[in-house]
């Protein structure tokens, strides 16, 4: 019989102050492994964003194509990341791969497009019909008795209408199915001749430049409509209006709820107030200014170079800091702020698109007509627009 064996564990006595500090000292390694690796990765995520922010372009691979056929009078817009195609005889609605979604028919000889959020109007300038839709389908329609001056719309739908008629102009609001919800006159005499309307996003407040000449002098003022709870305490729901001598205000613009545009003659206004809108910031304009641009949170201003050749382009954010001062020599028709935050300037065959920090990253001329740049998820993804055929590309 084997025999029995005794004390096989055995107390191995540890040193507790020893044995924290190699566990501190290996957590020590640990987390600066770990930091180091982290500084890494995020040290080649910003070689690599400097990289392709400062990378030029100079042509491109065509991923995938798509036939269309188009008319001499079509004009595309993009419309929450689809196309909208119109043209005198209708509005066609399709994905970037031409998969149709709706189509609105129509007679304009020349329809104009105002559009926010999911909503887009359709009107023509002395015409006397608009139509309201959304990303799926037609929503309403509205037919005046007076020929339309200006079409406003707001981000839920609600459409502002301003009319002329016998020297009296007309302001009504309609909802998104064509219902109206508010009207009331303009009288040249009394307050001027309306030049714009601006309508905010929730449909509320409305913005009106009119010019006032009746002292013998050019005056604009703009007064600031309130339809909400805080309007109905005012004369004729208007809440705030300023007066600017010699100065005309062509085009006003609600860029967000609280920021409202105007875009004058010697001077840009930027006003801001949730209900009561006040002057915030105010950019002088010591040239004469060839075209405006804009978004929902950036503004553009183009002008001629010194050299008469070239034109210049400014950049500024809501608060009126400008963002950049560029030069560019393309012959453009429009200028648009791409989804991915590049400007892209457009020509009849011609492009150049400029990143956020004012390089060129692509210019190319191409053999048709390009009608628009859409931008892709990365960065050298982009869908153009051209005669007859819808391309997505990358740039190479």
């Amino acid at each position: 019989m084997s025999k029995i064996q005794k004390n096989i564990f055995r107390t191995v006595e540890v040193n507790r102050e020893d044995f924290d500090k190699k566990l501190r000292a290996h957590r020590i390694k640990v987390a600066v492994l770990v930091i180091f690796i982290l500084l890494l990765l995020v040290s080649a995520a910003i070689v690599t964003y400097i990289y392709y922010e400062n990378k030029v372009y100079d042509t491109y691979d065509m991923i995938s194509s798509t036939k269309r056929s188009d008319t001499s009078a079509t004009d595309f817009t993009e419309f929450q990341g689809k196309l909208l195609k119109c043209t005198n005889d209708g509005a066609v609605y399709t994905d970037l791969a031409g998969n149709l979604i709706w189509n609105q028919t129509y007679e304009m000889d020349h329809p104009l497009v105002q559009m926010r959020g999911n909503y887009v109007a359709i009107y023509e300038l002395n015409g006397t019909q608009v139509y309201i839709l959304d990303t799926i389908n037609l929503q309403g329609s509205i037919r005046t008795t007076m020929p339309i001056q200006k079409v406003s719309i707001a981000a839920q739908g609600t459409v502002a209408i301003l009319m002329e008629n016998e020297g009296t102009s007309y302001l009504q609001l309609y909802d998104k199915t064509g219902a109206q919800l508010a009207s009331g006159e303009l009288h040249v005499q009394n307050s001027g001749y309306p030049l714009d309307i601006a309508l905010s996003e929730n449909g509320e407040k409305l913005a009106v430049s009119m010019l006032d000449i009746n002292d013998g002098s050019v005056k604009t003022v703009i007064a600031f409509y309130n339809f909400g709870t805080v309007g109905q305490n005012s004369i004729d729901k208007i809440v705030s209006s300023y007066a600017y001598t010699d100065m005309v205000i062509p085009q006003i613009r609600y860029l967000s709820e609280d920021t409202m545009i105007a875009f004058g003659d010697n001077r840009v206004i930027l006003f801001t107030g949730a209900q009561k809108p006040t002057e915030e910031t105010s950019i002088e304009l010591k040239e004469e200014v060839k075209s405006i641009f804009y978004d929902d949170s950036h503004f553009g201003l183009i002008y001629d170079a010194a050299d008469g050749k070239n034109h210049r382009l400014e950049y500024y954010d809501l608060s009126g800091k400008q963002l950049l001062n560029i030069n560019f020599d393309t012959d453009y028709t429009k200028v648009d702020i791409l989804a991915n935050g590049e400007l892209c300037i457009l020509g009849e065959d011609s492009c150049e698109i400029f990143n956020t920090r004012g390089i060129c990253k692509f210019r190319y001329k191409f053999d048709e007509h390009i009608y628009q740049i859409l931008s892709g998820r990365m960065q050298t993804d982009y869908i153009f627009l051209l005669e007859g055929e819808t391309q997505k590309v990358k740039l190479r």
